[in-house]
């Protein structure tokens, strides 16, 4: 025997030669099959079709050893929570953790048409039939004030609103609202309030005259 031959090396145990031996080796070999549930991050997003590159983070592992970082996979559908003419949507960036699922069938046709339909082929449970769910998994900044709140926050905590009941809070440098705002409560300021460039504090009402213990000015 040339001893530059490589050396083969068995992928099963060869003491569990035996009806249980064999019953379990035929399950692994099946189940490392399926795909099913995957950890994965986001090589690229495009937001308008809400598609995107993947990379599975789990790599394969041979009986020699040897590690197989798996292929990234296009076209995968992002999760965003829609419902009523209503929908969730996160600005996904390249690098974001999530997890891919594994469709039953092919769904080539269905993300298409998005209605019954019959499966392209007969592939089964594959990641590239699959669709990505955002989650940093870890790492939130949640403060004490939030524990019992429902809470849709930057993951710095900078920015938040936080919902518990009969109250709302919204932390942020700045709100901005486009369109017409009704109040049917009162509304108290801690600093100024300006309407069309003019200041409730510092403006001043032209052409009133003095009187006891009142001037033009508002105070």
């Amino acid at each position: 025997m040339s001893t530059n031959e490589p050396i083969a090396y068995p992928s099963y145990n060869p003491a569990e030669i035996n009806d249980s031996g064999l019953l379990t080796f035929t399950q692994d070999n099946l189940l490392t099959k399926l795909e099913k549930v995957a950890p994965a991050k986001i090589i690229s997003y495009d937001r308008a079709t809400n598609r995107a590159s993947v990379q599975i983070l789990q790599q394969n592992i041979y009986s020699t050893g040897d590690k197989l970082t798996l292929k990234p996979l296009s076209d995968i559908p992002v999760l965003i929570l829609c419902g009523g003419g209503y929908s969730i949507s996160f600005p996904i960036g390249t690098g974001d953790t999530g997890w891919i699922v594994a469709a039953d069938r092919n769904i080539s046709i269905f993300k298409q048409f998005l209605s019954v339909f019959t499966p392209a082929t007969y592939r089964k449970h594959k990641y590239e039939d699959g669709f990505f769910i955002p989650d940093k998994v870890n790492g939130f900044e949640i403060s004490s004030d939030d524990t019992n709140a429902l809470l849709i926050t930057s993951t710095d905590g900078n920015t938040k609103i936080s919902i518990i009941n009969g109250q709302v809070t919204v932390t942020s440098s700045a709100v901005a609202i486009n369109g017409d705002v009704t109040v049917s409560g009162s509304i108290t300021a801690q600093g100024d309030v300006t309407a069309g460039g003019i200041s409730l504090i510092s403006h001043i009402h032209s052409g009133v005259e003095t009187g006891s213990g009142t001037t033009g000015t508002a105070q």
